[in-house]
């Protein structure tokens, strides 16, 4: 029997995010969702890893059991769909008070998995959520941004730390949709600046601890990754959080209030992984310590740019 051949999940992969954002037919949504839900799971599949087995089966039955929840509400007229409609692509999605499912998938998957669930399966819930603006909406932002930042702490497991770190950041792109319907999209792709050298450097060391990581002197390329997340100045995250509250004019005083007090929390979490970093092997942290490793120093190049690119947006955004 012949196995298709990766390149032809990758072309349905494509033609699933064009089938959802290029019509208004909910059959076809639907059915793009479908398509693109498949393709993930083939995508990301490894026969021979157990772990990997199990949390495909998981994404399929989740994803499969929100949309059919979704074409179930649709025939009880406009109202409730746009209501229930909201909750259960924050459900696909796995934010607010859906987050159960999505830390435990991310660790079954292997790095470049989770870079693919926690940027690009993005895309289309967050089109689709747009269409769903009411007071749901808003319970989903408070509930992930508040979720993302407690499930962060004393994390030890990597892939879970940046699971909780992606719901966190899925609440702030909700954020941007409901002050623009372009800012979600400059805060997604930024984010996945931010992810992609993380994701390339714990993916060639295997990484997959805090206690792995301790074992390495040559820390900064994680250093300036996990600081940039944490939105720490003048890196490309902080320009992030700047950004949304730039364009905040509108909102209650107590709501960015609770904005900022979810911020400084992430700050302190960031900060607490770094220090402890730090203190796990102060000897050898150093710059002139680092020996001539090319994936290591690529690595401290993609933090580098990170913020010379936060320092352009900020110079773009004042002048």
């Amino acid at each position: 029997m012949l196995i298709p051949s990766l390149s032809i999940f990758v072309i349905l992969y494509v033609i699933s995010f064009y089938m959802v954002l290029n019509t208004d037919d909910w059959f076809v949504i639907w059915l793009g969702m479908e398509i693109n839900m498949f393709s993930f799971v083939l995508l990301i599949f490894r026969r021979n890893n157990k772990m990997c087995v199990e949390s495909c089966l998981k994404y399929f039955f989740i994803q499969s059991l929100g949309s059919a929840i979704i074409m179930f509400f649709f025939y009880f007229g406009k109202e409730m769909f746009l209501c229930m409609g909201g909750m259960m692509m924050s459900y696909k999605m796995g934010i607010g008070p859906f987050y159960f499912w999505f830390p435990s998938i991310c660790e079954g998957l292997n790095w470049w998995s989770n870079f693919m669930l926690m940027f690009f399966q993005k895309i289309i819930p967050l089109m689709l959520l747009m269409i769903f603006v009411s007071w749901v909406i808003w319970l989903v932002i408070l509930m992930s941004l508040m979720i993302g930042g407690l499930g962060s702490f004393n994390q030890d497991n990597l892939k879970r730390l940046m699971a909780y770190s992606s719901i966190h950041h899925g609440g702030w792109m909700l954020l941007c949709e409901m002050v623009s319907k372009m800012l979600w999209a400059i805060y997604l792709a930024m984010y996945g600046l931010i992810i992609c050298p993380i994701v390339v450097g714990l993916s060639k060391m295997k990484v997959e601890s805090m206690k792995e990581i301790m074992k390495w002197s040559k820390k900064w390329w994680f250093f300036g990754g996990i600081l940039s997340m944490g939105g720490i100045p003048p890196l490309l995250g902080f320009f992030l959080k700047w950004m949304t509250f730039y364009f905040m004019e509108m909102f209650n005083i107590l709501m960015i209030l609770y904005l900022l007090m979810m911020s400084i929390l992430m700050f302190y979490i960031y900060m607490r992984i770094v220090y402890d970093l730090m203190m796990g092997e102060s000897s050898n942290i150093g710059w002139f310590f680092m020996k001539g490793n090319v994936d290591m120093w690529n690595g401290d190049m993609f933090s580098i740019v990170g913020m010379m690119m936060g320092f352009g947006f900020m110079l773009l955004m004042i002048g």
